[in-house]
C-alpha cells in the first residue's frame, strides 16, 4: 500500500492574505483540490491523507466532500506535523511508504507524480527527494525559498511511516511544474502568467 500525505496545516504567513494558504484559488480552484485531484489519478496512490491543523478550518471543511481521510495535527510546523502522521498508527502503518507533498502546487500532475513513484521504486532507498534544478527557477523568475548545491526542494518526498533517520537519495526533477510551489504573492503572480502563457 502506498500512502499520499497532503500537508495542509501551516499559517502560510508569507502570503500575507486573509485566505488559508491550501484555499489560495490559483485559475479558479482553491490550490489543494489541484493536488488531491492529481493524487486521485495517480497510479501508485492507494489512499490520501491530508494534516490540517487549528491554521486551516477551512480547508478541512473544504475536502471533507473529497476521497481523503482528515488528519487533525498540532499546527506547530511542518516537521512536527509530520511527526505526528507518520508515529500515528491510526492513519499509517509502521514502515509503509508515504509520499509527503505540499499542498500549493497547483500544477502538478498525475504522471508527474507516478514519474516520481517510480524512481523511487528503482533506487531501493527508504527515502527520497524530488529537487529541482535552481535554473528552472531562474528561467521562470521564480525566487526559490531554499537552495543547495544548485537544487531546491519541491515539496515532494518519499519516506517510511517512522520517525527514524532514513537513508536518502535525491531525485532531479526537470517539471517546471513541481516549481512552482506558491508561497509569495509574487509566486501566485507568475502562476498567472504562467497559465497564460
Amino acid at each position: 500500500m502506498t500512502t499520499a500525505l497532503i500537508m495542509a496545516g501551516g499559517k502560510g504567513t508569507r502570503m500575507d492574505l486573509d485566505c488559508e494558504k491550501p484555499m489560495v484559488h490559483v485559475n479558479g480552484k482553491p490550490m489543494v483540490n489541484y493536488v488531491v485531484e492529481a493524487l486521485l489519478e495517480s497510479r501508485y496512490v492507494d489512499k490520501i491523507l491530508v494534516a490540517v491543523s487549528k491554521n486551516t478550518p477551512e480547508t478541512a471543511k473544504f475536502l471533507e466532500d473529497f476521497p481523503v481521510i482528515i488528519v487533525p495535527t498540532s499546527g506547530k510546523g511542518y516537521i512536527e506535523d509530520l511527526s505526528e502522521v507518520l508515529s500515528n498508527r491510526d492513519y499509517v502503518e509502521e514502515d509503509e511508504v508515504i509520499m509527503t507533498i505540499v499542498a500549493d502546487l497547483p500544477f502538478v500532475s498525475s504522471d508527474q507524480l507516478d514519474d516520481v513513484f517510480e524512481h523511487y521504486f528503482e533506487r531501493k532507498k527508504p527515502a527520497m527527494c524530488v529537487s529541482v534544478p535552481e535554473s528552472l527557477f531562474i528561467k521562470y523568475g521564480i525566487k526559490p525559498t531554499l537552495v543547495f548545491d544548485g537544487l531546491v526542494p519541491s515539496g515532494v518526498n518519499l519516506l517510511l511511516a517512522n520517525n527514524e533517520e532514513q537513508d536518502q537519495t535525491i531525485y532531479q526533477s526537470q517539471n517546471i511544474e513541481l516549481a512552482f510551489n506558491i508561497n509569495t504573492l509574487n509566486d501566485l503572480n507568475l502562476s498567472e502568467l504562467y497559465i497564460k502563457k
